[in-house]
C-alpha cells in the first residue's frame, strides 16, 4: 500500500500519489452499503459522482443513514474527502439519496 504520510510536511501533501488500493461501491438510492478498511490503511480519500453520507464503524454492522434532525452527534457525515482512519475503525458505511458511485482510495503510513 502506498504511503501518504511521507509527503505530509511539504507542498506535495496537497497532491498525494495515486493509490494502489482503490475500492468502489455502486449505491442504489437510500440503501446503505459498507466497505472493509484494508489492513494497513491509515488514510482514505473518498470521492463520488453525487452527494453521499458516511459513518465509521468498529465492526461489519455499521450502517449509514440519511440524517434528518440529529442533535446527539450521531449523524452521518456529508461528502467527506480525505480522512485519517480512527483507531479501531474497521468499516465505512455510505448511503446516498440517489444512485451514486463512491470510490475509496486507501493509503498506509
Amino acid at each position: 500500500m502506498r504511503s501518504f504520510t511521507d509527503r505530509m510536511y511539504n507542498r506535495r501533501q496537497f497532491a498525494p500519489p495515486p493509490s494502489d488500493t482503490i475500492d468502489a461501491l455502486a449505491l442504489a438510492a437510500n440503501t446503505s452499503e459498507r466497505v472493509a478498511v484494508p489492513e494497513g490503511a491509515t488514510f482514505v480519500i473518498m470521492s463520488a459522482d453525487g452527494n453521499f453520507y458516511a459513518r465509521y464503524g468498529t465492526d461489519n454492522t455499521v450502517v449509514a443513514a440519511v440524517p434528518g434532525d440529529t442533535t446527539n452527534g450521531s449523524a452521518a457525515e456529508l461528502n467527506p474527502e480525505a480522512r485519517e482512519i480512527p483507531s479501531g475503525v474497521t468499516h465505512i458505511a455510505v448511503i446516498a439519496t440517489a444512485a451514486t458511485v463512491v470510490t475509496f482510495s486507501w493509503y498506509g503510513d
